[in-house]
Parts: C-alpha cells; sequence; structure tokens
C-alpha cells in the first residue's frame, strides 16, 4: 500500500508528533508498504498567527494535488480537507486531545497586557474555527485512530455516533532509544545518601502541571530540603515562574533545552521523575523514564493507564507521600511483555488491523477497563 502520513510539525525527532510519525512511518516500510512523511514546515515567514491553520491545509492539498494516489492518508483530524477525504481510506489520526487542550487555552490564558486582552475575540474566534475543523475532520474520516484507551474511552463517550470508527494505538521508544535507555537502567546504582533527585520532562504550559508541580516542589521542599528537582525541556519561560529562593540555592536545576543524544545522561542523573499534566495526548517521556529505571510519579493521564499494567510498582499516583521516599528504589527489570507490546513493530501491526475496519481495538483494551473499574 502505499500510505501517506502528515505531521504538522517539522520532521525531526525533537518535535513530539513528528518523533511518532517517524517511528510509526519506519515500522510501516519494515512491512514492505510505501511510506510518504509530510509536513507543511516550513511555512512562509509571513505568516500571521491566524493564518498557520488556513495555510497547512492549502500546502497539504497542494501536494495531493500534484502526488500520485495514495491508498491511505493519516493526518490530523484538522488537516482532512475535502481533497484529502477523496482517499480511498482517511485515518484522522490524534497525537494529542485537540478538544480538551483548546478548552485549557481558553480558560487558562494569561492576559499580561492590553494587546493580549484586544486579541483575546479574535483567540475565540480561532478556537471556534478550530473545534470546527477537529468535528469536520472525524466526520469525513474513515477510521479515527486515538492516543491510547483514555482518550478512546472519552471519544465513545462524547461522540457514540462514531463509535464504528474508533480505534486507537499506543506509543514507545525508538528502536535506538530503547538501546540507549537499557544501558542507563543496567548502570543504575542504589543510592548512598538520604537524597532524591526528582526529574520533570515538558513544555513549561498550563496542561503540563506547571502549577502543581511548582506547589508541590515548595511543600516538599520545606520537609527535605536535601533534595533536587530538575525542570527540563522547558524553555526560557519556566525561571520566571520558579520561585527565586529554590533556584538560587539549587533545590530547582532548570535545563530550558536539551538535544535527544543528551536524553540518557540526563536520566541516568535522577533517582525518580515526575508528571503532573492535567491534560496528556500520550507523555512519552513517561515510557523513556521508566525505560531508564527510575520510578514515576504520575497524574492519571495520557498513557498512565495503558502502562500501568506493566510498572504496577515503579508507575506511582502523584503526589508521592514522604512515607513512600524509603520505598523509592530503581529498577533494572522490565518486563518481556512490555517490551513486545510497547514495540514500533507490534504498533504497525495493530495499526494495520485498524485500517481494515475491522471493530474498535486497543492494546489491552480489556484489561485497561478492568483497572478502571477497581
Amino acid at each position: 500500500m502505499r500510505i501517506l502520513i502528515v505531521t504538522h510539525a517539522p520532521l525531526t525527532p525533537e518535535f513530539g508528533a513528528s518523533q511518532i510519525a517517524l517511528n510509526l512511518g519506519e515500522a510501516l516500510r519494515a512491512y514492505g508498504h510505501e511510506v510518504t512523511l509530510w509536513s507543511p514546515q516550513p511555512l512562509a515567514t509571513n505568516t500571521r498567527w491566524w493564518r498557520t491553520l488556513p495555510a497547512m491545509r492549502a500546502r497539504l492539498d497542494e501536494f495531493l494535488g500534484t502526488a500520485e494516489g495514495f491508498d491511505i492518508v493519516d493526518c490530523p483530524a484538522t488537516f482532512v480537507t475535502p481533497l484529502a477525504s477523496r482517499s480511498a481510506t482517511v485515518i484522522a489520526r490524534s497525537t494529542q486531545p485537540d478538544l480538551l487542550y483548546l478548552r485549557n487555552d481558553l480558560t487558562s490564558r494569561r492576559l499580561r497586557d492590553f494587546k493580549g486582552l484586544a486579541y483575546l475575540p479574535f483567540e475565540y474566534l480561532l478556537t471556534i474555527y478550530h473545534i470546527t475543523l477537529v468535528l469536520r475532520g472525524w466526520s469525513r474520516a474513515t477510521r479515527i485512530l486515538c492516543l491510547g484507551s483514555l482518550e478512546l474511552e472519552w471519544m465513545k463517550r462524547w461522540f457514540p455516533w462514531w463509535r464504528h470508527k474508533l480505534a486507537c494505538y499506543l506509543i514507545a521508544p525508538s528502536a535506538g532509544d530503547r538501546l540507549e535507555l537499557s544501558e542507563v537502567r543496567k548502570s543504575r546504582v542504589a543510592r548512598k545518601q538520604d537524597q532524591l533527585r526528582f526529574l520533570w520532562i515538558g513544555r513549561w504550559v498550563a496542561h503540563k502541571g506547571r502549577r502543581k508541580l511548582l506547589d508541590f516542589i515548595t511543600q516538599w521542599s520545606t520537609a527535605r530540603p536535601q533534595d533536587t528537582f530538575t525542570i527540563a525541556g522547558c524553555g526560557p519561560d519556566a525561571e520566571r515562574d520558579c520561585p527565586v529562593e529554590l533556584v538560587s540555592s539549587g533545590i530547582i536545576s532548570i535545563v530550558p533545552s536539551f538535544e535527544r543524544s543528551e536524553l540518557g545522561a540526563l536520566l541516568g542523573r535522577h533517582d525518580a521523575g515526575l508528571f503532573t499534566s492535567s491534560i496528556e495526548g500520550w507523555g512519552l517521556s513517561m515510557n523513556e523514564m521508566l525505560e531508564s529505571g527510575m520510578p514515576l510519579f504520575a497524574t492519571e493521564t495520557g498513557g498512565v493507564l495503558d502502562l500501568k499494567e506493566y510498572f504496577n510498582k515503579e508507575l506511582l499516583p502523584f503526589p508521592p507521600s514522604l512515607e513512600i521516599v524509603s520505598r523509592v528504589t530503581g529498577n533494572s527489570f522490565i518486563s518481556a511483555n512490555y517490551l513486545d507490546e510497547f514495540s514500533w513493530d507490534k504498533i504497525a501491526a495493530k495499526y494495520l488491523e485498524s485500517v481494515s475496519l475491522k471493530s474498535p481495538t486497543c492494546f489491552s483494551l480489556s484489561l485497561t477497563l478492568a483497572s478502571l473499574k477497581q
């Protein structure tokens, strides 16, 4: 089959959606399919912020108008244009819960000046336009592929008329990253002093739980001032929000950005991970932290429910209690079942099953639902 995978981000592994597309494309090629990866980036430098999405859609139509036909067009719901929908099979594949993100952006937006207030009506109109495109894309799609069982259940609950075309997929680190994470895991040594080095990785945006994180650090450091916290991949804004005294004392360290090649060393320098998102597409940093052998304290969103089955002892609720500190240890063992289910070979196989339009499916969905009932 000829498969087109479209992502809105530049095709480099530093962007989450692109990382998924690159890994999925490589795995599908291994099954003998002809896969084209495509992004509308870079856009023209003079593209105004309210024109970004229409410009991306226009570039996709331009590409489809000149390219040889595809058996499958896989793209975000907002990119399912009338021209894209004429393909044999259209997969509206999620990399984030678009509607929940849009709602969260509106309710958490910071108005720092009069200019921000003046733009607000236009931002509301753009949000309505974005929501319309998402719903229209789902309506046109042959299959709606959710990211993880949590999003699948949300879609089935709120859009039951599309149950017949719902399915979901999981994601995992690439084979190369997995090898590096394995080396980090094997090299972990037991802590020799009563100190925990916590690590948080993510963009510095509201839905990542930045306020929740800072409140936790402030309270925790009062009881255990010997522990430290690294906030990584957050960009330049985190330092502005972090308590000055905690940064100056070294309790909080900020790593605005890092290369993918630096991830292993970053994980190896820390004892436990933190994941505080209120809304999340998946949170690949969770897989990376767990596979590096560190315990993870996480809110129940994104891929948490799908991962819990395989990391019953290592994946714990956020926030951690003071009593659990003595039990925080590294883990050198990863189950073979996890490594099999969360491999891109298996993910691609399940993806191809979903494309065949069989009954809605997801990895270990029955087990996940059972855990929800407990």
